[in-house]
């Protein structure tokens, strides 16, 4: 029976896996091109938006959700970690601006380490494929395979060229890959499609 995928990694698997130092990652990190995050067990939290007021932006309380997996950090906290060793963390990123995800009022801050960061596995494949990474780890690329695609499927590399694809597309690869691997490889077209939720009646489109 085969392992299940890891969901996130450590900076030194990453590293590893495109053959950098790991201080390019957290160069990276730095430069928000890559985000980094920590593992949260149980926080209470609260989450909203920032709102023009008459003596600068008020924040305004939307939800109060308990976090669980990993939350990315914001550049302030990945560099008193990176100068100093740990930081003391009260809130996340974000990724729509003028919004907030804090920790609760009254909740002791989260003590984030060197040790603790990670990538997640959406986050690196999608720094891989839009960078076009080429220097991928030897089973990826190794001549007799000649492909590598992201879990998602919405990169691939075939034949040294690499390839972006929309989800329906991304969907119809992962159903002819789980088919190609199966005993019954070949699908009918039209029923890839409707799996898919694509509009067109043709394959080709």
């Amino acid at each position: 029976m085969p392992l299940p995928q890891k969901r996130w990694f450590r900076i030194a698997d990453v590293a590893k896996r495109w053959a950098i130092p790991p201080s390019d990652i957290e160069d990276y990190a730095l430069d928000e091109l890559l985000e980094l995050a920590v593992f949260v067990v149980d926080v209470p939290a609260e989450a909203g938006s920032w709102e023009p007021g008459p003596h600068g932006d008020l924040p305004l309380l939307q939800d109060q959700p308990i976090l669980n997996g990993p939350q990315p950090l914001p550049r302030a906290s990945l560099l008193e970690i990176f100068r100093g060793g740990e930081s003391e963390v009260r809130a996340f990123r974000t990724t729509s601006p003028h919004t907030f995800l804090h920790v609760a009022p009254g909740v002791p801050a989260l003590v984030a380490r060197r040790d603790d960061l990670i990538v997640t596995r959406s986050e690196r494949d999608r720094f891989e494929g839009e960078h076009r990474f080429v220097d991928m780890p030897a089973e990826a690329a190794a001549p007799a395979a000649s492909v590598w695609h992201s879990d998602d499927f919405s990169s691939a590399r075939i034949a040294g060229e690499w390839h972006s694809f929309g989800p329906k597309q991304a969907k119809v690869l992962r159903l002819l890959k789980a088919a190609a691997e199966s005993d019954s490889p070949w699908q009918d077209g039209k029923r890839l499609l409707g799996e898919a939720d694509a509009s067109t009646g043709r394959l080709i489109d």
